[in-house]
């Protein structure tokens, strides 16, 4: 019986693990989204700055460039940058988020990994106070939060199924959560290409426009009709370079948010596989019953 008064003893020695600690919405004062759920009208404001900083980079670093130019055609590129920034910031804190959950899994052991250590309402507090000696505020924590649920009232469950389907309703729940988190990003994702079809639309307008100014030039000169044709050209390049600007931004924030997901989908499989080795396998609700 002295190995987990040893293990307990190491685990109060360790820093405490702390899900606000490392959050960057926490540090900069924010009020934190849940678990892994990012605060989006935080983003919606650092989206606005970061697009105000990159026009007057643009403006002071390069006022001739061709990619100023571009951005100017029309107010679409804008707009598809400013959403772009609010995605990559969301994905950013999801990011962080992910990773400071993934501590937990990585914590020291939880439930005894003994042979012999049973898992029932008598032992079942010394596993609490465990994770209540190794991470401040626990329910921060996915993980922990799922364990409390499964062990804070063994005492009125009556067999080991039972426990099982809280976990599993659990595991939906959080589930469910992760996937409602991505409501924003999968908006503007959706939206973004359709800033790039609503410039092809202006750009087309301005070309037709303009080259109907060409078709009444009968008669004149070829520097004249020249000169008419250069708003055409302008309205074809906004129509096209619109189109480009949204789809390369659709395209990026589109494959970082399936890997963010991804990562996210393997900390609740984690958890999962965690809660079923070290919990349901262990327990033993009969000499309770």
């Amino acid at each position: 019986m002295a190995q987990p008064t040893q293990t307990a003893a190491t685990a109060t020695t360790q820093p405490k693990l702390d899900a606000r600690a490392g959050d960057i919405e926490c540090m900069i004062g924010f009020s934190s989204g849940r678990y892994t759920v990012a605060a989006a009208p935080l983003w919606l404001g650092v989206a606005a700055v970061m697009t105000i900083l990159v026009a007057l980079i643009l403006v002071i670093v390069a006022p001739n460039s061709y990619l100023l130019l571009m951005m100017n055609r029309c107010w679409t590129n804008w707009a598809v940058v400013f959403f772009s920034w609010w995605c990559l910031g969301i994905l950013f804190a999801k990011w962080i988020k992910t990773s400071i959950q993934l501590r937990a899994l990585r914590a020291v052991d939880i439930v005894p990994r003994r042979g012999d250590f049973i898992l029932s309402p008598g032992t079942s507090g010394d596993v609490l106070r465990r994770i209540k000696a190794v991470a401040e505020r626990p329910k921060d924590f996915l993980l922990f939060r799922r364990i409390d649920m499964a062990l804070s009232n063994l005492g009125n469950i009556g067999e080991v199924r039972d426990v099982g389907a809280v976990l599993e309703s659990q595991a939906d729940s959080d589930g469910s959560s992760v996937d409602s988190s991505y409501t924003v990003i999968r908006s503007l994702i959706w939206t973004i290409p359709i800033l790039g079809f609503i410039g092809t639309v202006v750009g087309l307008s301005q070309a037709i426009g303009s080259f109907t100014d060409v078709l009444t030039q009968t008669g004149s000169d070829a520097g004249s009709i020249k000169s008419k044709l250069g708003p055409v050209v302008g309205g074809l390049a906004t129509a096209f370079e619109t189109t480009l600007v949204a789809l390369i931004a659709a395209v990026i924030i589109q494959l970082l948010s399936t890997w963010v997901y991804k990562r996210e989908e393997a900390l609740l499989d984690g958890i999962t596989d965690f809660t079923t080795e070290n919990v349901l396998s262990r327990l033993k609700l009969t000499d309770w019953q």
